[in-house]
Formats: structure tokens, C-alpha cells, sequence
């Protein structure tokens, strides 16, 4: 495969993986008040909390300038929390609250719901398959400074 192949296909991957998150998970996040954006945050938070703000911006991929927004929403509703750094005294931890991570579990078993049974349907290699590749993405993407 040159180049030219993988460009194109990365292009054709990232936009169907785009318009299947947008079709499928958006409308359950939606029920639940809460944007694509926003559960990737609290995602990030629950795999690992204790990010500092700029930390998880740059982790979920939102401009600094609109995370405290983002976050803002999150702290409103008793999802997300910023406490106090023990090791610096002049930032914040930043962490999901059970509330958050209740939430999490919710949006997962209404996703699991609505589209558990395709997911069953699939021969477990297809899904091995499929990890393989978002592990080489993922490491791929490390190198690219991200």
C-alpha cells in the first residue's frame, strides 16, 4: 500500500468511525443531557483521574480555551469535581464523582442495549481484529505528537 492508499483509506476510516459515533452514541448522550465532548471528558476522568486541566484538554483533544467551559457544565451537574493538588497547592486535580461515573455506566447499558445484539452477532475475532488496529492507530498517532 503506498501513501497515497493509506491517506485516503485513514480519511474514509475517520469519518465512518465520526458518523458512527454521531449516529449511535450522540443520541443516548443526548438523553442524558450530556455531549459527545463532555462523556469523553468523564471517560478520560474515570481512566485516569487527577488530570490537571491542561492535561486532560489536550488528552480529549479540546482547545484550552473551551475546556473550562466543557468542564464547567460537567461541575454543574455533579459529574466532574476539581479538588486541590496535595503536591501543588496551586492546581487542581480534576476527577469524575460517583454521579459521573454512574452516568458512564447508564449511557453503557443503554448503548448496549439498543445495539447489543449486532455486537453478539459478530465472531469475537472480529472485534480482536478491530482493537489490534486501534492499538496500531493509537501508537501511530503517539508518534505524530499527539
Amino acid at each position: 500500500m503506498d501513501i497515497n492508499d493509506f491517506r485516503r483509506e485513514f480519511f474514509v476510516v475517520t469519518c465512518n468511525m465520526q458518523k458512527l459515533m454521531h449516529d449511535t452514541v450522540a443520541p443516548v448522550c443526548l438523553q442524558h443531557g450530556v455531549t459527545l465532548q463532555q462523556m469523553h471528558v468523564l471517560l478520560e476522568l474515570v481512566g485516569t483521574p487527577g488530570q490537571t486541566s491542561t492535561q486532560l484538554s489536550e488528552r480529549a483533544g479540546i482547545l484550552r480555551t473551551n475546556f473550562s467551559s466543557v468542564f464547567h457544565k460537567l461541575e454543574e451537574r455533579g459529574l466532574a469535581e476539581r479538588r486541590r493538588s496535595e503536591q501543588d497547592h496551586r492546581s487542581y486535580e480534576l476527577r469524575a464523582t460517583a454521579e459521573g461515573r454512574a452516568l458512564l455506566e447508564r449511557i453503557d447499558a443503554d448503548v448496549r442495549s439498543r445495539y447489543g445484539e449486532a455486537f453478539e452477532q459478530e465472531p469475537p475475532e472480529t472485534f480482536e481484529t478491530i482493537l489490534a488496529g486501534m492499538r496500531a492507530l493509537s501508537a501511530f498517532s503517539a508518534k505524530l505528537g499527539r
